[in-house]
């Protein structure tokens, strides 16, 4: 008699709540389960469900004595999750622009100021070349030309490419400055972090220690 008596004023909750694997809920302030199946007595129960970068759910569940009844919840995403991601996102790109973006900026212009020097120096050979044949050439048509134009020309080469790679040699000395300093900053920075209030919502909600119920979840 005291079985069947037990028996009528007891009924069962599953659980079918989501993220599945991660979520476990609070059961009237008492214990924190994550069994998906419990008895419970008859009556109104207060179930508070919480996930791992999710909301806290509270929802109260009529036990009806001798029934299994399903309890559906899906957590969303908490805003403070939402805010940590979109911060890390934007942590993450910066990131990767500082370590490889500026590197490359440099190796870019470090390709440019070689081009510069070896052409400066080209055009320094060009114009020893020329002087050599004014000096000795015995040509007057060919001694006129290379006064006149040949030698300007060749004077004007090499003060335009002397330039350049004056410039570049500097941007090459700004950027791997930037660098050197892009990747010390790099270091120094600290990546977000997430502070979870729900789990510490959800921890304040229930005054007993955690604990997992094996079987039916069924408790005193």
């Amino acid at each position: 008699m005291g079985t069947c008596k037990f028996a009528r004023s007891t009924g069962k909750l599953r659980i079918l709540c989501e993220p599945v694997g991660t979520s476990s809920y609070v059961v009237d302030g008492k214990h924190r389960l994550t069994d998906r199946e419990i008895t419970l007595m008859e009556g109104p129960h207060k179930l508070v469900f919480w996930a791992p970068e999710r909301r806290m759910l509270d929802t109260t569940v009529m036990v009806v004595a001798g029934a299994t009844k399903e309890v559906r919840a899906q957590l969303r995403y908490s805003e403070e999750y939402i805010t940590y991601r979109a911060q890390a996102d934007r942590f993450e790109r910066n990131d990767r622009w500082m370590k490889y973006g500026t590197p490359l900026v440099a190796v870019g212009t470090g390709a440019w100021a070689a081009v510069s020097i070896v052409r400066a120096m080209d055009a320094r050979k060009d114009l020893d070349a020329l002087q050599d044949e004014y000096t000795t050439s015995a040509d007057p048509d060919g001694l006129r030309d290379l006064k006149a134009t040949r030698i300007p020309e060749a004077n004007d080469e090499l003060r335009k490419a002397r330039t350049m790679a004056y410039v570049s040699s500097g941007v090459l000395a700004l950027s791997a400055g930037a660098v050197w300093y892009v990747q010390k900053l790099r270091r120094e920075r600290a990546a977000p972090v997430f502070e979870d209030k729900e789990r510490c919502a959800s921890m304040g909600s229930c005054g007993c220690r955690e604990r997992t119920v094996q079987g039916l979840g069924r408790w005193d």
